[in-house]
């Protein structure tokens, strides 16, 4: 199956009618569920080491928006950089949160759990970045919360924050499948195409050894079937 945008389409409005029977049945609207749409990326080879920095992919239409809830993990001391926020005119951070108080206000299991659900996205200083897996824990890392690094000494940092935020992720792990936020149920069907088609451009040039390499793309929700919108043919050895 060649990847072809009408394909991508199909496939995108055959998974929004599935989830608005499944919304019906709940007596509400697909905008109320507002779930991702996610895009399942299948390597043929598993990369001999994984990534801890993923890749930033850019997208035409932005997952974020304003509703959504961001915290921010930063180096120590915690009061200078929510005054920094506040001296750059960065209102959208809902939450700052220092190394230290990570150490100290989130160390139980149940803690890091309810830091997880309350917030929609996570940025982090880059600095910080390496300490994170032990101080937040997997819980993180299974919800697929990837605290996204932002460089805190930019000039311009609500340009920097922002750009972070209007951006995908593509995780490089130690095994075959990652996971990439291609868009949301309550955008239209010509918005998550055109991220999809983003995404792939992308891929080809970030995946190790390329295109080649990739041995399937599907879509879903996290709750849904995944439905192909690519499959690489099979090799002539095969």
């Amino acid at each position: 199956m060649e990847f072809k945008k009408e394909k991508v389409a199909e496939a995108v409005d055959a998974l929004r009618k599935h989830l608005e029977v499944e919304a019906s049945k709940k007596k509400s609207s697909l905008f109320d569920l507002d779930e991702s749409i996610n895009l399942v990326v299948a390597l043929k080879k598993v990369p001999q080491q994984g990534r801890t920095k993923p890749f930033r992919l850019p997208l035409p239409n932005p997952i974020h928006t304003e509703d959504k809830e961001v915290c921010l993990f930063v180096k120590d001391p915690q009061r200078q950089y929510k005054d920094l926020l506040k001296e750059k005119n960065v209102d959208f951070i809902k939450k700052v949160v220092g190394v230290q108080k990570l150490r100290e206000k989130y160390k139980a299991y149940e803690q890091k759990r309810a830091l997880c659900s309350d917030f929609d996205f996570f940025l982090a200083d880059d600095r910080v970045l390496p300490l994170l897996p032990r101080l937040i824990g997997k819980t993180f890392y299974d919800k697929k919360k990837y605290p996204i690094a932002v460089d805190m000494k930019k000039k311009d940092l609500a340009k920097e924050l922002t750009r972070a935020l209007e951006a995908t992720y593509f995780h490089i792990n130690n095994g075959n499948c990652s996971v990439v936020k291609a868009g949301r149920t309550v955008q239209t069907v010509e918005e998550v195409v055109a991220n999809i088609d983003a995404i792939v451009s992308n891929l080809k040039r970030v995946v190790p050894e390329g295109w080649d390499n990739v041995q399937s793309l599907h879509i879903k929700t996290p709750e849904s079937v995944s439905l192909p919108i690519y499959l690489s043919k099979p090799s002539s050895s095969s």
